[in-house]
């Protein structure tokens, strides 16, 4: 995870900055990492997708995702691909790490968000906590896809 000014940030934001600082987000600016800021612990602790994978998500919606005044056979062919893309990214990572929501990540299916929490810190004082490989894996792959799309 990213440490900015003594803050360590979740790992949506950290996979968003890695990428940013790889290949420049159009449009990334303090809303985006607003956005991110309750995004991580599979959104906003409640356990559900990896929030690594979510930042890897938001940046290929950053580069090739609609507005919304394209045409209409360019807007449907445009989310044809940027889901395809995203589809990608999310089946390479559950094949990676075997889970693509938190909870299982953690080992922690059926625990409230208090739980997956106290989880969490429990993994990362054992020096068992995986998140920082999802972010650094998730960086990897995303830059993968994108720079393939081109």
């Amino acid at each position: 995870m990213i440490v900015k000014n003594g803050l360590r940030l979740n790992c949506c934001e950290s996979v968003l900055l890695k990428i940013h600082e790889e290949r420049p987000l159009p449009g990334f600016d303090a809303a985006t990492m607003r956005m991110a800021s309750n995004l991580g612990g599979g959104v906003s602790g409640w356990g559900s997708l990896c929030g690594a994978l979510i930042g890897g998500v938001m940046a290929i919606g950053f580069i090739y995702g609609t507005e919304g005044d394209e045409a209409p056979q360019v807007f449907d062919e445009e989310r044809v691909r940027e889901r395809s893309m995203t589809q990608t990214l999310i089946a390479r990572f559950n094949d990676r790490w075997g889970h693509a929501d938190c909870m299982n990540l953690l080992g922690c299916q059926g625990c409230t968000p208090e739980e997956r929490a106290k989880r969490g810190e429990e993994l990362k004082a054992r020096g068992e906590s995986h998140c920082d490989e999802y972010v650094d894996w998730t960086t990897v792959e995303a830059l993968k896809i994108i720079e393939k799309k081109k």
